[in-house]
């Protein structure tokens, strides 16, 4: 190892050491480190002079030193060390080694960037983890100056690092990694720090880097509406776009022409400054959706639209039938059908018991907002299956449902290993008050913050069955609600490593003013996830059933503007066939209409669909 990587602590070898030791023992205590390599972690790797050695465990009581070590590591070779010699700790970020910041390995590293950038002619380079340095700003500051200085030539800089200290390299700032849930809710949050970014450091700023999202066993392919909320989105702040992980001989989505097509549009309109200053700034309101298309005359104006999407878990209860909102004149029924993931029974035996409520259920963590109190004990009720239920009580005495939290969550050691399942089950006794319910999983930092959000709106009473896929996370009502923590990445980004489980949390919020709440629930599983059939899926608005002779298998959908413009799309985006719907196109009347959705649904499996109803208003533009 070069004698120029930086290092964060230094101790000093309190004992002979041979060749086979796994214990490092040391004359001080060790600090804070982490004991996992993991993405997020500070590393766990000793340098005892050539020799690299990685450990698993700390001992910060008398014998001090490091525990569980493995010798040699990353190819360096097993050495007898005398006692006194120095044991250095290797600082690490994101899974790599960086140069001491005052050592002339940071021009080395420079050159070896410049000469690529330079011999290629390139012409921006974005530096990426520039913030990973060591030696906080001034690091930050003396690699990226570096590289400015060797490249030699005047050139486009981006990072994801834009201190003060770096503002004369950048040519624009504002770049986020992009999310693989609640993208329009992201990119609202994007736009209001791009808004502050212009403002604070007079740099243009960028929407991205996004990515045309295909499907995952984490998250669903992107779809139209998502990628078109980033274009309008862009055009009415007026900020360029940027991109990443595009495939161009397979992508991820099968429908990424057609998306690119779309945003070179929205791109040429914008550079174009085709639209007045009156039309961005109705296409900049947070929320509000449009579709650009092109008037019989060939201008280009904006249909506002609305996307009200409804997730049914059962064809046997209330979720089946619901209530639409449409905000604009009476129109054709518009739509998009999409088949969900199946979830195995509740008794199924492949389940794995998160948590019971036997004895306490383990659930140790308590916490809530000022004014308001939380209990969990064994339920007095018989519960709907599974053990002993739990009963969860909590009051506000705040004025306000906003910001009226609480949380009781329980820790795994060792961490939960759920890479067989996808999902949670529970029952829950409702009490009808409004409450929402939130069933969260979480990592440890080491291995990236992750905070996989599961919301349950208790507007019923009684019991109720939840199936909470770990892919269907709420990450798009985040915002709805104020929690004790900020959601960034963690909810929006960070799939769930589902080995390495480290936390299961109920939290309560939007609990009702001066009232007291109460829920009861079931032993809480984790459930594996299988491919389902929806077959002859069916819509029904004001007496009027359309039905569509097709079968919906998890992750495929079906869109339809018309009666002649009906596709099937399977779950990568990929064109299956058109379809002709059978029966009268609903007409969904201005204001409130009823919907109901009806399937052949799979055996053994509920029927599990998300149903958006698309409405549009009058064109505006130019």
């Amino acid at each position: 190892p070069d004698k120029r990587l930086a290092t964060d602590a230094t101790f000093t070898l309190a004992a002979d050491l041979d060749a086979k030791a796994t214990t490092v023992p040391t004359t001080e205590p060790p600090g804070q480190f982490d004991t996992v390599w993991a993405y997020g972690s500070r590393g766990n790797v000793l340098r005892v002079g050539d020799e690299l050695i990685q450990y698993s465990g700390i001992s910060r009581q008398p014998p001090f030193g490091f525990t569980g070590c493995r010798r040699g590591a990353f190819g360096t070779k097993p050495a007898p060390h005398a006692k006194g010699q120095r044991v250095a700790h290797l600082f690490v970020r994101y899974g790599c080694f960086l140069p001491d910041e005052d050592s002339t390995l940071v021009d080395e590293v420079a050159a070896a960037i410049a000469k690529v950038f330079n011999t290629c002619g390139f012409d921006m380079v974005y530096m990426d983890g520039a913030e990973g340095m060591p030696g906080g700003w001034r690091g930050v500051g003396k690699m990226r100056a570096a590289i400015f200085r060797k490249i030699g030539r005047p050139v486009l800089v981006e990072a994801s690092e834009w201190g003060y200290h770096s503002w004369p390299f950048h040519s624009r700032i504002g770049a986020w990694d992009h999310p693989k849930w609640g993208l329009k809710r992201f990119v609202d949050r994007h736009c209001q720090a791009t808004i502050s970014y212009r403002r604070s450091s007079l740099l243009p700023a960028q929407l991205g880097w996004w990515a045309i999202l295909g499907p995952s066993a984490d998250h669903d392919a992107e779809l139209p509406d998502e990628i078109e909320y980033l274009c309008a989105k862009a055009l009415a702040l007026d900020a360029p776009m940027s991109f990443q992980t595009i495939n161009p001989t397979r992508p991820w989505n099968a429908r990424q022409d057609e998306y690119l097509d779309l945003i070179g549009r929205y791109e040429r309109l914008r550079l174009a400054n085709y639209f007045p200053e009156a039309v961005k700034r109705r296409l900049a309101t947070p929320g509000e959706e449009f579709r650009l298309v092109q008037a019989p005359d060939g201008q280009w104006q904006f249909l506002p639209t609305d996307y009200a999407t409804h997730k049914v878990t059962s064809l046997d209860d209330g979720p089946a039938t619901w209530t639409v909102r449409n905000r604009f004149g009476a129109q054709p029924l518009k739509l998009r059908l999409k088949a969900l993931w199946g979830v195995e029974p509740y008794d199924s035996r492949d389940a794995v018991v998160l948590a019971d409520f036997a004895r306490g259920g383990g659930f140790a963590i308590r916490a809530a907002a000022e004014g308001v109190t939380a209990a969990l004990a064994p339920s007095p009720l018989r519960p709907k299956a599974g053990g002993t239920a739990g009963r969860y009580t909590a009051t506000n005495n705040r004025p306000a449902r906003r910001g009226a939290w609480a949380r009781v969550g329980k820790t795994f050691t060792p961490h939960a290993d759920l890479r067989k399942h996808g999902a949670i089950g529970l029952w829950v006794h409702g009490d009808g008050k409004g409450e929402v319910l939130n069933i969260q999983l979480a990592n440890p930092p080491q291995y990236y913050r992750t905070l996989d959000e599961h919301y349950i709106v208790v507007d019923f009473t009684g019991w109720r069955y939840f199936e909470l896929p770990f892919r269907e996370r709420d990450a798009d009502r985040y915002h709805l609600y104020q929690w004790p923590y900020s959601g960034g990445y963690a909810v929006y980004r960070a799939p769930l490593v589902r080995n390495h489980v480290s936390e299961l949390n109920l939290y309560y919020n939007n609990l009702p003013p001066g009232q007291s709440v109460e829920c009861h629930l079931t032993t809480i599983k984790a459930l594996r996830v299988t491919r389902i059939k929806l077959r002859n899926p069916a819509i029904e608005v004001g007496g009027k059933r359309l039905v569509f002779p097709v079968d919906l298998e998890s992750g495929s959908y079906l869109e339809m503007f018309s009666p002649s413009d009906a596709r099937l799309y399977d779950a990568r985006g990929a064109l299956v066939k058109k379809v002709e719907p059978r029966g009268e196109v609903p007409t969904l009347a201005g204001g409130e209409n009823t919907v109901r959705f009806t399937c052949e649904g799979p055996q053994g499996y509920r029927a599990r669909a998300a149903v958006t109803i698309i409405t549009s208003g009058e064109p505006f533009g130019r």
